[in-house]
């Protein structure tokens, strides 16, 4: 990694991702990018209160940046929405990793509005990581990795083995069944998974097939049993109609999940 982006409202929520993301940055030499996006319309009318917010952001940045002298960080506000500005970012500056913090949402406000971190990961083609408390250290020496490890996962699992890699984790894959039709037999599931196992090396790795009644809350079940202290997945895109359908794994473990969550987008 090189370059870290972190949205941030300033709120305790953010904070958390912001300690995190200097955290992660410290231990790999890497450089953070603050950002804080002003969105809010009321102001737009006033020039000198949308100043104000401004200068406002601006010195809550760079308060921040002098909390971390050990660490090069380059820190902006900017104008207009949050998604959309973060997606530039992101293009623009070369973004390896997006570090958000996350309280989650519940009801139907998580099928159709969901939180602002739902939306990144939801549209974002880079590695999140998303954090939901405040991290006394980055220590990610045990890690679920779930899949349902078919060879199209390859890429997501190399980069998430890359990124716990400095950790020298014990790799733990998962794979959960849900009593559905749509479960492969459990002898197909099993040469899969031996398949990327033989990827975690010089790792240790375990296999673990776990039965649930949902996909999200079987690894979420299986990493509290285990002690684990980061969940990776690979973000399949869905279409926005099929998600409120059918939900999102990920975005579910968005919401739900207290572990840090790494979400691995790719274009298929």
């Amino acid at each position: 990694m090189k370059n870290i982006l972190v949205p941030t409202d300033f709120s305790a929520c953010a904070a958390n991702a912001v300690d995190a993301a200097f955290k992660l940055a410290k231990k790999a030499e890497t450089t953070v990018h603050l950002l804080h996006v002003i969105t809010d319309k009321r102001t737009q009318n006033d020039a000198q209160e949308w100043n104000q917010a401004i200068e406002n952001a601006n010195v809550l940045l760079k308060k921040i940046r002098a909390e971390h002298p050990d660490v090069e960080c380059i820190a902006l506000s900017a104008t207009g929405k949050l998604l959309t500005t973060v997606q530039q970012y992101v293009e623009a500056h070369g973004i390896d990793l997006v570090v958000m913090g996350s309280h989650g949402v519940g009801g139907k406000q998580e099928y159709f509005i969901g939180s602002n971190t739902q939306k990144v990961v939801r549209s974002l083609f880079c590695p999140v990581l998303i954090v939901k408390h405040h991290l006394e250290e980055i220590n990610f020496d045990k890690v679920v990795f779930a899949s349902n490890f078919n060879q199209s996962e390859r890429a997501a699992f190399l980069k998430f083995k890359e990124f716990v890699k400095p950790y020298i984790p014990e790799i733990h894959l998962v794979m959960v069944h849900t009593a559905s039709l749509f479960d492969p037999p459990y002898t197909l599931s099993k040469e899969a998974m031996k398949d990327f196992q033989a990827l975690c090396a010089p790792f240790e790795s375990k296999i673990h097939i776990y039965k649930d009644f949902t996909i999200e809350k079987g690894i979420r079940a299986l990493a509290d049993d285990l002690g684990a202290k980061l969940i990776g997945v690979s973000n399949h895109f869905r279409h926005p109609l099929k998600r409120m359908v059918v939900g999102s794994n990920v975005e579910a473990l968005v919401n739900h999940a207290n572990l840090p969550l790494l979400s691995i987008d790719y274009l298929e």
